[in-house]
């Protein structure tokens, strides 16, 4: 039988009822006025207004696809206080040699049988050019059970589970920045995007006579295929670092830490003297040229640099030809040049990759009104969109 290929994985709306701020039902609409889903698309609001929130309850959906039983959604609302949550995709794939369009929702909380927050009805599917439905996730009907609502007689539903299962933890294959696997993923990447220092006392490397020991070259965090990557914030981790990582690109010599390198003077050092010099062996980590003589970590770049340097080099290695990379504070610790130069690189990456989404949060009104002014002006390869939960921002 031919295999699945997905080639299209977009987000149409997120759903939410009784979840942090949003206690009555509140929808993200992802797509644009003419009803195409949108693949640059950015959210405002105050703080506390439910940003952040609505990206994590986005993160664990995503987090349950594939997945046959589970213990837990990871989010207290859905898990303790009743809340519920719908996030519906448009999914174009390949199927029995066929290509289809079609809908796929994944839900999640406290949940009655054949309960939807969006059901689609045979219009609406229409309107979306999608020829049918499908539905996974898990209801909770008391706090603790779990129920999988996926139907055992949908096949396509079942093949495309079975797909990510099949492909959950393989190594990828490809040179960085360039998927080959069609799967969709999601990288979600918090507020905080630092490179902190190494903790050498808490696994490491252990340091004795000169001689670094558990700094090895080891497959990093995060390598293999996940429907979801959530970068955890300020890891001091060896497995967790960037470092681990750069040395790991080296190490498979396929030209992926080359490409690495060359990106991140185009987009990071373009205009300064630094260069990303190489990999040092002992202590095995990555080197910073400073242009002056000097060689440094990159947890000595500046915060502008590093926040740049940590998206490039995960996005690089840890996308998908489908990948949903959803940036929460996009303004997060910048100036304003980082700030514009971060949405350079990701308006970039979504042109060169047909198969990105960029999701964003902003608290920078100048970045705001960039945004708000291209909303008008056609660009190829861009879809914009947004969602301004805060309307005194205008």
């Amino acid at each position: 039988m031919e295999e699945l290929m997905v080639y299209e994985f977009r987000p149409l709306f997120l759903t939410m009822d009784r979840i942090g701020p949003f206690r009555n039902s509140y929808q993200i609409d992802f797509t644009a006025q003419d009803d195409r889903p949108c693949n640059f698309y950015m959210m405002v609001s105050r703080n506390g207004l439910g940003k952040t929130t609505a990206l994590e309850i986005f993160a664990c959906l995503v987090d349950l696809l594939g997945k046959k039983d589970i213990s837990v959604f990871g989010h207290e609302d859905l898990d303790m206080k009743g809340g519920r949550a719908q996030l519906d995709f448009w999914l174009r794939l390949r199927w029995q040699g066929r290509n289809r369009a079609v809908v796929l929702s994944i839900v999640a909380g406290k949940l009655g049988e054949e309960v939807f927050l969006l059901p689609w009805t045979e219009a609406q599917l229409q309107q979306y050019n999608a020829e049918s439905w499908h539905r996974t996730g898990f209801r909770s009907p008391v706090a603790g059970r779990y129920e999988t609502i996926s139907s055992r007689n949908d096949e396509l539903l079942q093949d495309f589970l079975a797909a990510i299962r099949a492909s959950a933890e393989l190594a990828p294959d490809a040179v960085f920045l360039q998927p080959r696997l069609h799967l969709p993923t999601v990288l979600y990447f918090s507020a905080y995007r630092d490179i902190p220092p190494i903790n050498e006392h808490a696994g490491g490397s252990a340091h004795h006579n000169g001689a670094y020991y558990e700094r090895s070259i080891s497959q990093p965090q995060h390598w293999n295929y996940r429907s979801l990557h959530a970068f955890a914030p300020h890891n001091t981790l060896w497995r967790d670092s960037l470092d681990n990582l750069a040395v790991w690109l080296k190490w498979l010599d396929n030209g992926s830490f080359e490409t690495a390198q060359r990106l991140i003077d185009e987009q990071v050092f373009d205009g300064t003297p630094k260069r990303l010099k190489g990999i040092r062996k002992v202590p095995p980590e990555a080197m910073v040229d400073a242009g002056d003589g000097e060689t440094h970590r990159l947890d000595r770049l500046s915060s502008g640099e590093k926040s740049l340097v940590h998206l490039l080099l995960r996005i690089g290695a840890h996308a998908t030809a489908n990948t949903v990379i959803m940036l929460d504070e996009l303004d997060a610790h910048l100036h304003i040049a980082w700030q514009h130069r971060l949405y350079n690189l990701l308006e970039k990456l979504v042109v060169d990759h047909p198969g990105f989404t960029v999701i964003m949060t902003t608290h920078s009104k100048d970045i705001l009104r960039r945004f708000t002014a291209a909303m008008n002006i056609e660009k190829t390869g861009i879809v914009p969109g947004g969602d301004l939960i805060d309307r005194e921002l205008t």
